[in-house]
């Protein structure tokens, strides 16, 4: 007998409790099942990738700040000037003009001077003994360097009207040739063109050199040098640069050469503009 026919028949028989019981034991109503809501499409699913994909792949790419674009110029001419430390009592300096071609990656440069070395009262008391130091006498040189980049970037400095520029961090490389054009005196044609390839001053020249030395000096036979050393470039918008730089010689080629000036430096200064 169902629960409803039961509490119907509680009430005709007048049994309340009964009516009461059944209906207790009656189950609720079930509620008709919730319907789900569809599944929205989420636009971004196509764009979505791991991140182990994503760490595989370019995300973006940097710039470099530039104040002048050096790297584009075809050719910088500029003055230079030196003042080499050759550890004696003679004073050099140096003066002439300098070529640079810079590319992508290295910058190639040549540079003509002229050496001036004078004396002072350390020479003049040095000559009044029987001793003498290696030194060289008024030349020109040659120097062929090649510079490797190794920082920039835009810097600012005191005082504030002093514009912002371009520094570089050059590293330094090359060879330095010295001519002695009074030492080929009265040298042959065959003599002379001899001479400029052998990396030590002959002896004609030697000879020829001895009326140009200063009082105390020995003229120092080599004739190529390997230079190394660091400088900056500072670059200003207009393409104006100024470079100082150091440099150092190392007597790679003395055993060739013969030189007895092993260890010296140079300090230079350029100012020139890029084209």
């Amino acid at each position: 007998m169902t629960p409803s026919l039961l509490a119907l028949a509680a009430l005709l028989l007048g049994l309340p409790g009964l009516a009461l019981a059944a209906e207790e034991e009656a189950p609720p109503p079930e509620d008709p099942p919730e319907e789900e809501p569809p599944e929205e499409e989420d636009p971004l699913a196509s764009y979505r990738l791991p991140l182990s994909t994503l760490s595989d792949r370019a995300i973006g790419s940097t710039s470099r700040a530039v104040r002048f674009q050096w790297r584009d110029s075809p050719v910088q001419v500029g003055l230079v000037g030196d003042h080499l430390f050759e550890l004696n009592n003679f004073n050099s300096l140096r003066g002439g003009l300098q070529l640079r071609l810079p590319t992508r990656a290295l910058i190639f440069e040549a540079a003509f001077t002229r050496v001036e070395v004078w004396g002072s009262e350390s020479t003049r008391m040095l000559s009044l003994t029987p001793y003498r130091q290696p030194g060289r006498p008024d030349r020109w040189e040659l120097d062929l360097l090649v510079a490797l980049p190794l920082a920039e970037g835009i810097v600012t400095a005191r005082p504030r009207f002093f514009p912002a520029t371009q520094l570089v961090l050059h590293a330094f490389a090359g060879l330095r040739y010295g001519v002695y054009p009074q030492g080929f005196r009265e040298l042959k044609t065959g003599q002379v063109l001899a001479a400029l390839w052998s990396p030590a001053l002959t002896t004609e020249e030697l000879a020829n050199l001895e009326r140009e030395r200063l009082g105390g000096m020995e003229i120092d036979s080599g004739r190529y040098g390997l230079m190394v050393g660091l400088g900056n470039d500072l670059y200003f918008r207009q393409g104006l640069y100024l470079s100082p730089r150091l440099l150092l010689a190392v007597p790679v080629l003395a055993p060739a050469s013969g030189t007895e000036l092993l260890w010296w430096a140079d300090l230079s200064l350029a100012l020139g503009v890029a084209f």
